[in-house]
């Protein structure tokens, strides 16, 4: 069988699926349970039933990364701009990881780039800024920026070209975040008094009738401890200035980190944001009690069997078929499927590394036993004894351990977080784990 570099290509794990790559889709929330309010109806609802430009709304948005967050969201957008006879709404998403040192995240930093993105979409969308107030303000930010030496930043007149990434400027970093935060007030007066109603009239006559910012990316925020209180930049970003990313008065839809929704601050979250916490779920694959979850094992085969069909030029066949045939036998994708523990993300990697080590198709079971072996060590090596303990805890009783590092193996995919649907959500090991003497 040929098409290896195509199979490499369409099996990319970091690479989220577009809102019209309808034929790699799989909606397997709603295959799985159709009476189930999916993650893209949930967040769709919200900002169409309950958002207007006199009360915007804000959600979150969370779940283990790679689980296919930004696949969801571009499908939301997809779905607020659908000019299908109902409210329509225009969505500005910026990928906050493109614009920001993601290890080093400021509210101030967040703010600016909010603005730059929905400035670039709205001029985009064909409008003629009229801001002359808004023009002003960003050529007087570029003069005393300019002050600051970073020469080599792109600090145009306009917003558009006033967009540098922070994180190529680090020792300037700090100076010119004291300088942005204290004009954070005009900024927000600028915007919500002059950008956005003028962009609202704008729009409604393209048949729009709101506008919903979204931001990608700060789930990959890694967490750090700030002070000796036990502060952390997740806590500092998301509550302590909660106020400062909810300033501009357009709904908004934000990227949260596992760690941080699933922790004790999880109430305080929503009240500050006045939100729902939407989490994208693993695709289940076994029950608590351990038994096998069979419609959830068939949607991820379907995940890899689309992909392979596109690869090869093979899109009218059934998927399921079509991925099994890239194994000796249909057995080792079912195999790869529970090792995943329904991480998307993870079968990926798991099946483009396969590819490497098998060199040809299909793969056998001799190559599949070698991997597993050498994945589920490499899994291991990076844990502490008292991990160990934490995990041991987890396998017994399903449950949060109470420990700060159990939040630090959840991000990490030591453990995973499963919603059971009607039933208590629960905790379980990533099964390579299960091939260890942990």
């Amino acid at each position: 069988m040929s098409g290896i570099a195509e199979l490499f290509r369409e099996l990319d794990p970091l690479r989220p699926l577009g809102a019209d790559e309808d034929a790699l889709y799989v909606d397997w929330q709603r295959k799985l349970d159709p009476g189930v309010v999916d993650v893209r109806s949930r967040l769709t609802r919200g900002f169409l039933q309950n958002a207007s430009p006199e009360r915007p709304v804000t959600r979150l948005l969370t779940g283990h990364r790679g689980v296919g967050k930004t696949t969801e969201l571009n499908r939301v957008a997809k779905e607020l701009e659908e000019d299908d006879g109902r409210k329509r709404v225009f969505v500005s998403i910026l990928f906050a990881e493109q614009w920001l040192d993601i290890e080093d995240v400021a509210p101030e930093d967040l703010v600016l780039q909010i603005v730059r993105q929905l400035v670039a979409d709205l001029r985009g969308e064909g409008m003629v800024l009229g801001e002359q107030r808004l023009g002003g303000f960003f050529t007087s930010l570029r003069e005393r920026a300019s002050a600051l030496r970073l020469e080599a930043a792109e600090l145009g007149v306009d917003p558009l070209r006033f967009s540098f990434a922070l994180k190529d400027f680090p020792t300037g970093r700090g100076e010119f975040r004291k300088l942005l935060s204290a004009q954070l007030p005009t900024v927000f007066d600028l915007v919500n008094r002059e950008l956005l109603p003028e962009a609202r009239r704008h729009l409604s006559t393209r048949g729009y009738d709101d506008v919903v910012l979204a931001v990608d990316d700060l789930d990959k925020i890694p967490q750090k401890v700030l002070t000796d209180s036990g502060l952390t930049n997740h806590e500092n970003l998301f509550l302590d200035n909660a106020g400062t990313l909810r300033a501009i008065s357009a709904s908004l839809l934000l990227t949260v980190p596992i760690e941080l929704a699933y922790s004790p601050v999880r109430g305080r979250l929503k009240d500050d944001y006045g939100a729902s916490i939407v989490t994208v779920p693993l695709v289940p694959t076994r029950s608590r009690e351990g038994e096998r979850i069979l419609e959830g094992e068939q949607a991820l085969v379907e995940v890899i069997g689309r992909r392979v069909g596109q690869a090869l030029g093979e899109t009218s066949g059934d998927p399921s078929s079509i991925a099994e045939r890239i194994f000796a036998d249909p057995e080792l994708l079912l195999r790869l499927v529970r090792l995943s523990g329904g991480h998307v993300r993870g079968l990926l990697v798991m099946a483009t590394e396969l590819l490497e080590w098998a060199g040809d198709l299909p793969i056998g079971q001799e190559t599949v036993t070698r991997y597993v072996c050498s994945a589920a060590r490499e899994l291991v090596r990076g844990l502490r004894p008292s991990d160990k303990e934490i995990l041991r805890e987890v396998r017994r009783t399903g449950e949060m351990v109470d420990s700060a590092r159990f939040f630090d193996l959840l991000r990490n995919r030591y453990v995973y977080a499963y919603e059971a649907g009607t039933e208590d959500d629960w905790y379980g090991l990533n099964p390579l784990l299960e091939e260890t003497a942990l």
